[in-house]
């Protein structure tokens, strides 16, 4: 019953200041998955209900605090979420706006930390098109930061969507070789590599660098991608450091320039 109350003060409030009409009192949360990911789809249905209309302001953190009876901290990384999948923006002093009533048809990845890069949203998955074991020549033994001569596992890859026809990106990357049974240990893979060689290995990646460019794709990457040739994409190249600062990873994703959005956000200290 105090659960109940609370919501519909939360409800009632928002009404009446923006002179919409009082919500119908919510469901509890469940118990399954995290609770900012709940309240985030909650959040998603009713912005695509119209509850919350395109230009206007989703409920203030305080409010959303009492409505579902979490955290401040919950509530922010759900309206991270709503961020990330381009429905709303947020400004000081203004408070959260809803930009678009349906999630972009991109995929958006924040990278503001090691841990963002080491992850996928759980709606994506990998499918391997190939592996190789490949022997660094000096060209590759730069680019490895390597002795010529080193073995390493090339893997070539899709991320893709479910229900969605074209992938998100194609990835290849070079693994560490000596790492044993590496080609047993990416069957049936969803998440990054990355994040399979911290739980599989028992390594830490401590560092990773990143660059990002602009290319055209060419003629296989755009059959591929189920792209046109010649179309831009940006091409990410990412380094990954054990703490010894040895590379054990690298990785250069490709991706059509309408399905991918990477989102950084930068704090002052």
């Amino acid at each position: 019953m105090r659960s109940t109350t609370r919501k519909r003060s939360a409800t009632s409030s928002r009404a009446s200041r923006d002179g919409r009409a009082p919500r119908r009192v919510r469901r509890a949360l469940g118990t399954d998955g995290p609770r900012y990911l709940q309240v985030a789809n909650d959040l998603i249905g009713d912005i695509g209900g119209g509850i919350y209309p395109v230009g206007g302001l989703l409920p203030t953190e305080m409010e959303l605090c009492k409505h579902y009876g979490i955290s401040r901290s919950t509530v922010r990384e759900a309206l991270r979420k709503l961020r990330d999948v381009g429905l709303v923006s947020r400004q000081r002093r203004v408070g959260t706006k809803v930009l678009s009533r349906a999630p972009s048809a991109g995929y958006r990845q924040p990278t503001n930390s090691i841990a963002d890069l080491l992850q996928y949203a759980d709606d994506t998955r990998v499918e391997i098109l190939s592996t190789k074991r490949v022997v660094c020549d000096a060209a590759l033994a730069e680019q490895l930061e390597c002795r010529v001569g080193r073995p390493w596992l090339r893997v070539d890859s899709l991320r893709t969507i479910p229900d969605r026809p074209n992938p998100i990106c194609m990835t290849t990357a070079y693994l560490d070789a000596q790492l044993p049974n590496l080609e047993r240990s990416l069957e049936g893979i969803d998440g990054p590599i990355s994040a399979m060689l911290e739980r599989t290995y028992g390594v830490r990646i401590a560092r990773i660098e990143q660059s990002i460019q602009a290319i055209a794709l060419n003629k296989r990457q755009a059959k591929l991608l189920k792209a046109e040739a010649g179309s831009p994409a940006l091409l990410a190249t990412r380094r990954y450091y054990r703490e010894d600062g040895t590379l054990i990873e690298l990785s250069s994703a490709i991706h059509p320039s309408d399905r991918f959005t990477y989102v950084t956000s930068l704090v002052r200290g």
